[in-house]
């Protein structure tokens, strides 16, 4: 028997709209995609933003002290190495530090500078430091350079946000 008419056709246009779908599907996932990307950004662009680093501030750092350091590495869930850095930050200043944000520097073993890292170590949405108080602190590190000389940072006060 003969094919009815048109039926030839029906695979290509079976073709053509898999491929209409599938590319309308994947736009639909990078649309989302973007889309948490910017929201995930623009909420923590907040407490990410660069604290002031003016004359008042550059004046009140030295009142801040960081000390009895520990180092210590251990492995995560992804079997990849952190190493975390302990210790004490105190405010031997007259005004509470609100936010506070301090550049890591880490050197080799003659002394140059292999890694520089910046972190937020009193988040303004936290516990503020109050002048004379001092407060433990942990921060962690993934990726360290192996020629890293296995003492602790250089800590440099790279913003405040005093009350």
């Amino acid at each position: 028997m003969a094919e009815p008419a048109g039926t030839g056709s029906v695979a290509p246009e079976g073709g053509r709209q898999f491929g209409v779908a599938l590319l309308a599907g994947l736009a639909v996932v990078l649309l989302l995609t973007g889309i948490v990307y910017f929201i995930a950004r623009s909420g923590s662009g907040a407490s990410a933003r660069a604290l002031p680093m003016g004359a008042a501030e550059q004046a009140y750092a030295p009142q801040v002290t960081f000390s009895n350091f520990n180092l210590s590495r251990a492995e995560n869930f992804l079997k990849q190495q952190v190493t975390y850095v302990d210790g004490i930050v105190t405010n031997g200043g007259t005004r509470t530090i609100v936010a506070m944000d301090v550049m890591l520097e880490f050197h080799d073993i003659p002394q140059n500078v292999i890694l520089r890292e910046t972190q937020r170590l009193i988040t303004s949405d936290g516990n503020p430091l109050a002048p004379g108080a001092s407060r433990e602190f942990q921060l962690s590190f993934e990726s360290i350079p192996d020629d890293w000389d296995r003492r602790p940072p250089k800590f440099i006060i790279t913003g405040l946000q005093l009350q």
